[in-house]
This record gives structure tokens, C-alpha cells and sequence, in this order.
């Protein structure tokens, strides 16, 4: 078990077996090995958020919980740190990477606007504005469909802009995270209160 402070952002390497997590108050991000044992410091940030992992690049994107953010990327020892996004007008909480088509999209939470950038933060586009503030929270990839959480709901929308999005779930509380998972050869997901 890990004890940790103000944890937002928690991403699994499948392929080493290391969970990646971000403390915002702490200014860290850190690593360890399944059963909370070999806990290390990856490196300093000013207030780290969402984390999102690319296993096939060996890169770690992250953000920040401040107003206006900033889009990092960096290799999965912590070297190698870059700006890719300077100018994101709010505070970022979900980051989803789609490695096919090597983009990167990320939700602001303040303004509801959901983007996409390549992922050397090239080609920013906005995929909707939702005008809901403080109510979208996370994201999640999967295929063609971005799914993202805004208060009581879960989202669904086609990464292409100029879409609307479906309502796939609807709760009685606000859903904090989704999360997708394989099982069986079947795609599910899980929701975070």
C-alpha cells in the first residue's frame, strides 16, 4: 500500500509493471511496482495533475492544476522533460493519448473545452467546447470515441470535431474518472465518485 498526498493523476506500465501517480501539493511524480513496494521519485513539477502514459514511445504526458497549464512530456525515467502545450488556458485533470493516429487530447477543466495535438503540440484543435466549467473532469480513449466525464455524466464523443456527443451513463453523484479496461477480449469501464 502507498500512502500519498493529493494523488491526481495515476497511470499503469503494463508492459514493466510500474504505477505512475502525480501529487499535486508535493510537486512530484513517482513510481513503484505493483504491490505499493519500491516507491521512487521520478521527478519535480509545479503542481502535476493528469497523467497519461505512452507504452509504446516509452513517454509520460502530464499536465498541470494550474490556471493557465501547461502540457509535458517526458520519457518514462523522468529525463528528457519538454513542453509540448504552453498555453492551455485552465487547469488540466484528464489526458488521453491515441498512439495510431499520435495525438494526444486533454480536457480543461475551467472551460470545458476538450483538444487534440499531435504529440510534438503541433496542430491544437478544439473537438467541442462544452461551457460546462468545473464539471469535466477525465477522459478516456478508445477507438474512434473519446468518452470524458462532466458532473453526473459519462460522455461520448468521435475524436473528429463537429460532433455531438451521446450520453452513455448517467449517475445520482459527480463521476470524478472513467476507466477502460480489457477483460475477455471485451472493452468495460469503470466509473470513480
Amino acid at each position: 500500500m502507498v500512502s500519498t498526498v493529493t494523488p491526481l493523476g495515476i497511470a499503469f506500465d503494463s508492459v514493466n509493471r510500474n504505477l505512475y501517480w502525480s501529487e499535486s501539493q508535493a510537486d512530484k511524480i513517482k513510481r513503484c511496482n505493483p504491490d505499493g513496494t519500491n516507491v521512487t521519485f521520478r521527478l519535480t513539477e509545479n503542481r502535476p495533475s493528469a497523467i497519461k502514459l505512452d507504452i509504446h514511445n516509452r513517454w509520460i504526458y502530464y499536465a498541470q492544476d494550474t490556471s493557465p497549464s501547461k502540457i509535458f512530456r517526458t520519457n518514462l525515467d523522468g529525463m528528457d522533460k519538454r513542453v509540448i502545450i504552453n498555453n492551455v488556458a485552465a487547469n488540466v485533470y484528464g489526458i488521453g493519448v491515441d498512439v495510431d493516429v499520435e495525438s494526444i487530447y486533454w480536457m480543461e477543466c475551467q472551460t470545458g473545452d476538450l483538444q487534440s495535438a499531435t504529440f510534438n503540440g503541433t496542430d491544437v484543435k478544439r473537438i467541442i467546447s462544452t461551457n460546462a466549467t468545473y464539471q469535466n473532469v477525465n477522459i478516456e480513449i478508445d477507438g474512434d470515441f473519446i468518452f470524458y466525464t462532466s458532473n453526473n455524466k459519462i460522455m461520448k464523443i468521435n475524436k473528429s470535431s463537429g460532433q455531438n456527443p451521446t450520453v452513455v451513463h448517467t449517475d445520482t453523484e459527480q463521476i470524478l474518472a472513467v476507466l477502460f479496461y480489457k477483460q475477455e477480449g471485451k472493452n468495460r469501464f469503470n466509473t470513480v465518485k
